[in-house]
């Protein structure tokens, strides 16, 4: 008698939908589209409620939903339609690690723990979290990618600053920087 696992050969894929599409990807699909089609409903019902202006509160999530909704079409249609070969679905199937979303969550965490129980602000803070991040969703090596990463970093934890605190007249934490 042999044991029953669950564990599937190397190289091999998860069960597919009929057609030769996996199902995850169409489960998502339809889960995006319900969920965008049901906030594009409650922000239209705000909006009839108290009017849409250029200027105000109300315009932002209907353009958000809206694009939310049209972007989930296209990717259900994109995952309903065509039927991928074995060798396609063998080389998309993911990796099952789950060390590169637990160092994500690690990472949201500690900047989080470091905005709000430290001094050191928002520009240094979202740097370091950018390049953490980076590292963490890259493949490449370190010297390749370091210097970039860390000017990038920079460059959009400033911008985003500055727009902000300028801009927006939202005040983010300003640290030890003199900003």
């Amino acid at each position: 008698m042999t044991a029953l696992t669950h564990e599937r050969p190397e190289g091999t894929v998860p069960p597919a939908a009929p057609g030769g599409r996996p199902l995850g990807p169409r489960i998502t699909a339809a889960v995006v589209v319900l969920a965008g089609a049901g906030l594009l409903v409650r922000a239209i019902r705000d909006a009839a409620q108290s009017g849409v202006t250029v200027d105000g509160p109300r315009l932002a999530p209907l353009i958000v939903t809206g694009g939310w909704v049209v972007l989930a079409a296209a990717y259900t249609i994109q995952t309903w339609a065509g039927k991928y070969t074995e060798a396609e679905r063998v080389e998309r199937a993911p990796r099952a690690s789950w060390l590169v979303p637990a160092g994500l969550l690690a990472a949201l965490v500690g900047y989080a723990l470091v905005l709000e129980y430290t001094v050191v602000g928002y520009v240094p803070a979202t740097a370091a979290f950018f390049v953490a991040a980076a590292r963490l969703l890259g493949d490449r090596p370190v010297r390749a990618v370091i210097l970039r990463d860390v000017v990038v970093a920079l460059g959009l934890s400033f911008a985003i600053y500055l727009a902000f605190t300028r801009f927006l007249d939202i005040q983010l934490p300003a640290g030890v920087l003199p900003l």
